[in-house]
């Protein structure tokens, strides 16, 4: 892999590196969305699906009624379907779309990747309306209100929509199979753990005031050859069926640290994919149905060498049946002198290698606890004084993975320094910080800023300070507090003391 994709996958994992936890959170462009009349055009007619209203109308009604897949008992409340073009992924969706014939909707919530514009949180389109050829669906604006009011995180930023396929072509289908209904399209890039949450969470309170039906968009893997596809895919596709959004991390984690040739991506979608899961949780669900899985090399002619895959999932409420358990999340085992000095070297053999060429080394471990799901920071010293430091605050991949990450993230993507050149290698110093899941506290005196690591966050704002700050600076809990939420959230200095949400959590950090 060249500079030039991992640039965008570097930008999107920082984006990723704790919802903003780690840098502050850019401006939003509204606090909530207005009434609006703009309507959003189609951007993917003509190329992902038919353009004239006709054929298109026809595809999709082939596609729904030629699905051979009986309908579950109990109430549908989520759907996971594919988003690629039509040829390829039209006869998997037409088994989900299948499943809500016949069925009162009063919104669709769509969920679903972007694939080209960055951005924090989760983005709402603030369109009055969106067209297809078959004509035009009404947004549910009192909806979109009620997520940002609920989602801190939540924006109105059109520009994510305008040429985003991931939602659009699931609307012909609705058009297709409902009446009536409102849409809320929304797209998103930051994939942790609390960003998810905080749009899972805000979706389940408008859909207990409404029927809501919650789709997530998302292709399956990405460019391995057809026996791994599935192979991978199955796995993936056993962890949705747990409704655990944690068992999909883990899975997608696992999965990507194998090795298997070409797997760019497990989920395109797994944000969204993750989202749904936790808001159909909180809804009830609790039985979740595989429908149909296909990649692109079933299509006729399709390339086996090459493939993407796709799943139809349904989620139900049924009655009288228990939910599958949760795994609950656990703090990382700590690491032993060897394991620390093998993320260590891999920390300085992944900036050497990719400063200088610009390629990724492989984060090739086997060892359970260096694959073990973690945060973690990697921090650069250059003579004593800091010259880099980015991390990841979720646990969204495997500790080799994501200390690998955040070295090239603190080398090359801290905006408070020039990118590292080679002809610093011998001066830098390396610290890396693998950190415990977040523990929110009710109050201050909890904080023991000897031990704790601390996150503000406040109105869509937040920063994070390593317990090393507190050591380094020789400031007190109250100094401490004001800086991190003045110089790294961008608060005013006593917001922690007026209702901003602290957490703390702790490190096992080494070095160099």
């Amino acid at each position: 892999m060249r500079r030039t994709w991992w640039r965008l996958a570097v930008g999107l994992a920082v984006v990723a590196a704790g919802a903003g936890l780690a840098a502050v959170q850019s401006q939003r462009r509204a606090a909530q969305p207005t009434a609006a009349t703009q309507v959003r055009e189609p951007a993917a007619a003509g190329s992902f699906y038919p353009a004239e209203a006709s054929a298109l109308r026809k595809a999709v009604e082939e596609f729904i009624s030629q699905a051979q897949v009986a309908r579950e008992r109990g109430e549908l409340i989520a759907l996971i379907v594919p988003h690629a073009g039509y040829e390829y992924s039209g006869k998997v969706a037409g088994c989900a779309y299948r499943q809500i014939e016949g069925r009162n909707y009063d919104t669709v919530v769509i969920v679903g990747p972007s694939h080209r514009v960055p951005f924090r949180g989760a983005a709402l389109s603030g369109a009055g309306a969106w067209r297809t050829p078959l004509g035009q669906v009404p947004v549910d604006a009192d909806a979109e209100r009620a997520i940002a009011a609920a989602d801190s995180r939540a924006q109105v930023l059109p520009e994510a929509h305008e040429v985003e396929h991931s939602v659009e072509v699931q609307v012909p289908f609705l058009q297709c199979s409902l009446r009536g209904f409102a849409l809320v399209p929304v797209t998103m890039v930051d994939f942790s753990r609390t960003n998810c949450e905080a749009l899972a969470s805000a979706l389940a309170s408008i859909a207990r005031r409404k029927r809501v039906l919650l789709v997530a968009s998302s292709d399956m893997s990405h460019y391995p050859d057809y026996g791994d596809a599935v192979r991978v895919d199955k796995a993936t596709l056993r962890a949705i069926e747990t409704l655990d959004a944690q068992a999909v991390e883990k899975a997608a984690a696992r999965e990507m640290s194998e090795g298997t040739a070409n797997l760019a991506t497990v989920l395109c979608g797994e944000g969204p994919v993750k989202t749904i899961l936790m808001a159909a949780r909180k809804l009830g669900a609790n039985r979740v149905r595989v429908l149909r899985y296909a990649n692109s090399g079933d299509v006729r002619g399709g390339d086996r060498s090459r493939v993407v895959g796709y799943c139809a999932v349904a989620i139900y409420r049924v009655k009288g049946l228990r939910a599958p358990a949760l795994r609950k999340p656990g703090s990382p085992r700590a690491l032993n002198l060897s394991q620390q000095k093998r993320l260590l070297r891999l920390a300085r053999t992944t900036i050497e290698k990719y400063v200088t060429s610009g390629d990724i080394v492989e984060a090739s471990e086997h060892e359970e606890t260096l694959l073990q799901p973690a945060g973690a920071f990697v921090t650069l010293k250059k003579h004593g004084a800091l010259r880099g430091c980015i991390g990841r605050m979720e646990a969204s991949g495997p500790l080799c993975t994501t200390v690998r990450d955040m070295a090239i993230a603190a080398a090359v993507q801290d905006r408070r320094f020039p990118p590292v050149v080679k002809e610093e290698f011998p001066g830098l110093k390396i610290e890396i910080s693998v950190l415990s899941p977040l523990r929110r506290v009710s109050n201050p005196g909890e904080i023991d800023i000897k031990k704790h690591g601390i996150v503000v966050e406040s109105n869509g704002r937040s920063g994070v300070f390593l317990p090393q700050v507190a050591r380094e600076t020789g400031w007190s809990k109250e100094v401490l507090l004001g800086e991190l939420c003045e110089q790294k959230a961008g608060l005013p200095r006593d917001a922690w003391k007026h209702g901003a949400t602290l957490y703390v959590f702790t490190v096992q950090e080494f070095h160099e």
